[in-house]
């Protein structure tokens, strides 16, 4: 691994477990080992390191569903949409789930450093276009507000989870949105 890698991981971490505010970068470049010179070779600033940390967590975010999804049936697109729900969930439960880092970061920091709110928003357009197609592929006459609801249904969902995991039913959810796509298809 580069020390640069070395110096996202150790970033993400960070931010993940406290804040983008509340981490400076001499606790990074502590934290990860390397030489002020090494950080500073890599990321002129922090802003800089925000926004590769960011870029670098959309690709694990996508890499880790994609995986998820190619486990399901690919002629089946309802189920392909309801795993993606229940990858959620397992991401909820897991331990280091401390609420949606790009949340935070448009949340803390995007008045700062307002080159962010493209890596920052980078997975919401990619989810939004992959369950707008899975829905296409259902049949689904306008596949882009439902889309885009069914991603507002995750993001409320993720929030509400960061506040108490255990208070988010997936099943619960998961009925709702499938009598949507359900009822969708009727109209079509």
């Amino acid at each position: 691994m580069s020390k640069k890698e070395d110096i996202i991981i150790t970033a993400l971490r960070l931010f993940n477990s406290d804040s983008y505010n509340s981490v400076g970068v001499d606790r990074i470049i502590s934290k990860s080992g390397v030489a002020k010179m090494t950080f500073y070779k890599y990321f002129p600033s922090k802003e800089k390191l925000i926004e590769e940390c960011l870029l670098q967590h959309n690709t694990d975010l996508q890499t880790s569903l994609n995986a998820a999804l190619a486990e399901c049936d690919p002629t089946n697109h309802l189920e392909q949409i309801r795993a993606i729900f229940k990858w959620y969930d397992s991401w909820f439960h897991s331990e280091d789930f401390n609420g949606c880092m790009f949340q935070k970061a448009l949340a803390e920091v995007i008045k700062i450093y307002p080159s962010i709110l493209k890596p920052a928003t980078q997975y919401k357009v990619w989810l939004t276009a992959l369950i707008q197609n899975l829905l296409s592929n259902l049949d689904i006459p306008n596949p882009t507000h439902l889309a885009t609801l069914i991603v507002s249904i995750l993001d409320g969902m993720t929030i509400q989870a960061h506040i108490n995991k255990n208070s988010v039913q997936i099943d619960e959810y998961w009925s709702r949105v499938e009598h949507l796509i359900n009822f969708e298809k009727t109209i079509a």
